[in-house]
C-alpha cells in the first residue's frame, strides 16, 4: 500500500530542484534573500529524494522484518527496468538534443565517451542523481544488513553514530584531496574527481532514515502528530542556522553568492541539519494537512495541489532542463537581463511549463506502452 504522505514529498522536492536550477542566474541580481530561497534553502530536495527512495525500498521488502533472504536477481532486474532504463533513455535524449544545436564535435558519440557520460551521469546536469540512486539500488543488500545492525544496536545510538560518520565522510570527501592525484591512472582520477556524481555514502544518513520510517511508520506518524510544534521549531532553527551562517560569511568574510552555494550545500554541516529538519517538518506538515482536509477548504486545496504535483514529479524531474535551456537561450537572443522579479516569474513559469509538458508526456506514454517503458520504466 502506497504511503500518500511520503509520495507527496516528491512534489515538494521537485519545487526545490527547479529552484536550484533556476537560481543560478539569481547571483547576477546580488539579491541575498532571493538567492537564499533559490540556491540555499532549496538544497533539501536531492537528499530528500534519497530519503523517499530508502523508504520505498524497505517498505516493499517483505522479507526484511521476517529475516528472509532477498531475491537479488528479480529485485535488481525490476530496479534496472524502473530506473536504469529511463536513465539511459533520457541521457541519450539529452545528448541528441544538445547535439542538435551545439557546434559539431561538441557532443561525442564514441563508445568510450558515451560510457564515460553514462557512468558519471554527465549527459545533463540533473542526471547524476540517477547514478547515485542506481548505486543505492545495486548495494541494497548492504543497506539491509546496516539497518538490521542499527536496529539491534538501538536506533538512538545507531543514528547518532551514523550522523557523526556522515559529517566526517562528507568533510573528508569535500575538503581533503589525495596527494599525487595527477599520477593516478585516468580511470582512478575520474572516479575521484566525479565522486559526488555516483557515491551513495554522501547521502547514507537520509537514506537509512527513510528505511527507519518505512519499518516504523505508524510510530513515526503518531510521534509527528504529537510533536508538530517541535518539528516546526526545529525547521525554523535550521533555517536560521543555514541562512545565518551564509550572512556571516558574506558580510564578515566577503563570500560571493556563488561561494555561499558552494560552501553551504546539502553536504555541509548546516546543510545536513537543515535537510533532516526539513524532512521531519514536511512529514509532520503533510500529516497535519491530510487530517484537516475535511475541516478546511484551504487544507483540501493545498493537499490536492501537492498530490497533483507529486504525481507528475518524476516526469518533471526528467524534462524540466529541456524547458529551462530553451528559456535561457531565448533570454540571450532577446537580450533579457535577469532581475529579481524576472527570475521569480521564470521560476513559476518553469514549474508550470514542466507540469504541462509532463501531463502531455504522460498522455503520450499511456497510449504507447514501449515509450512508457523506455522513459518511465512502467
Amino acid at each position: 500500500m502506497r504511503n500518500q504522505i511520503i509520495d507527496n514529498i516528491r512534489g515538494l522536492c521537485m519545487l526545490g530542484v527547479i529552484a536550484i536550477h533556476i537560481g543560478a542566474s539569481a547571483s547576477q541580481t546580488n539579491n541575498f534573500t532571493l538567492y537564499m530561497f533559490l540556491e540555499i534553502l532549496s538544497r533539501y530536495s536531492i537528499p530528500t529524494f534519497f530519503f523517499i527512495s530508502g523508504y520505498g525500498l524497505f517498505v516493499t521488502d517483505k522479507t526484511f522484518l521476517t529475516g528472509g533472504e532477498l531475491d537479488y536477481k528479480s529485485y535488481i532486474l525490476k530496479r534496472l527496468k524502473g530506473a536504469g532504463l529511463p536513465y539511459v533513455a533520457w541521457s541519450i535524449l539529452y545528448l541528441a538534443y544538445f547535439d542538435s544545436y551545439l557546434p559539431p564535435g561538441y557532443i561525442s558519440w564514441g563508445k568510450r565517451d558515451l560510457a564515460f557520460v553514462l557512468w558519471f551521469g554527465t549527459c545533463c546536469y540533473h542526471l547524476y542523481f540517477m547514478v547515485i540512486l542506481l548505486w543505492f539500488y545495486a548495494l541494497y543488500p548492504v543497506w539491509r544488513k546496516l539497518l538490521k545492525c542499527m536496529q539491534d544496536m538501538g536506533w538512538g545510538k545507531a543514528f547518532a553514530l551514523l550522523f557523526a560518520f556522515q559529517l566526517a565522510f562528507n568533510y573528508v570527501s569535500i575538503n581533503m584531496a589525495p596527494t599525487g592525484l595527477n599520477t593516478w591512472p585516468e580511470f582512478m582520477r575520474n572516479m575521484y574527481n566525479f565522486r559526488l556524481n555516483y557515491m551513495p555514502l554522501h547521502y547514507i544518513f537520509v537514506f537509512m532514515l527513510g528505511g527507519f520510517f518505512a519499518i516504523h511508520w505508524e510510530e513515526c506518524k503518531t510521534w509527528l502528530k504529537e510533536h508538530f510544534n517541535l518539528s516546526l521549531a526545529c525547521f525554523i532553527l535550521a533555517i536560521v542556522l543555514d541562512v545565518g551562517m551564509c550572512w556571516y560569511y558574506k558580510t564578515s568574510k566577503g563570500y560571493s553568492l556563488e561561494a555561499l552555494a558552494n560552501t553551504f550545500h546539502q553536504l555541509s554541516v548546516a546543510g545536513l541539519i537543515y535537510t533532516i529538519a526539513t524532512i521531519i517538518f514536511f512529514c509532520a506538515g503533510l500529516i497535519k494537512i491530510e487530517e484537516n482536509v475535511v475541516l478546511s477548504n484551504a487544507s483540501k486545496l493545498t493537499n490536492n495541489f501537492i498530490i497533483s504535483l507529486s504525481s507528475y514529479a518524476t516526469l518533471m524531474y526528467y524534462c524540466h532542463p529541456l524547458i529551462l535551456d530553451r528559456m535561457e537561450l531565448y533570454s540571450k537572443w532577446y537580450g533579457i537581463v535577469p532581475t529579481s522579479k524576472r527570475i521569480i516569474l521564470a521560476y513559476f513559469l518553469l514549474v508550470l511549463a514542466s507540469f504541462v509538458l509532463s501531463f502531455i508526456l504522460k498522455k503520450i506514454f499511456k497510449s504507447c506502452k514501449p515509450l512508457s517503458i523506455l522513459f518511465t520504466g512502467k
